[in-house]
């Protein structure tokens, strides 16, 4: 019972590391990223590929303050509302360093993050409370 509890007390700070890792990126990119708009772009259809209509595979496209253009797939929405419509603006953080880390406001929730740390928490809490009570009893 001891190794099923650290099993899970594992996994727990698993994620508890991945939900922490996404809440730092978020609050970086917020302060130190660099604010712009950005409009939404239908992809581009390949020859011989049946265009899906998808709203998760839409192509971002955002000015850098140096004026070089750059286009990647947009993030997909943590909401179903959260999807948007071609020629749509919305306001985007990038890292100066790397200009393909962007945050779009409202497309990256902190939810998943917040669900991820405290999953991670009770799983650390029960893999804790297994591995004591076997090694008591």
């Amino acid at each position: 019972m001891i190794v099923i509890g650290a099993w899970f007390a594992v996994a727990g700070g698993l994620a508890v590391l991945a939900g922490l890792t996404g809440m730092r990126r978020v609050r970086r990119l917020r302060r130190e990223g660099v604010a712009t708009w950005a409009a939404f772009m239908e992809p581009p259809v390949r020859p011989g590929e049946p265009p899906d209509g998808s709203p998760q595979a839409a192509v971002i496209r955002y000015t850098l303050t140096d004026g070089r253009v750059i286009e990647r797939i947009a993030p997909s929405p943590a909401r179903k509302t959260a999807s948007l419509r071609p020629a749509q603006k919305v306001l985007v953080w990038y890292d100066p360093g790397d200009p393909q880390d962007i945050l779009v406001y409202g497309r990256e929730g902190r939810f998943i993050d917040r669900a991820f740390l405290a999953a991670g928490l009770l799983f650390v809490l029960i893999g804790t409370v297994i591995a004591v009570t076997s090694s008591i009893g």
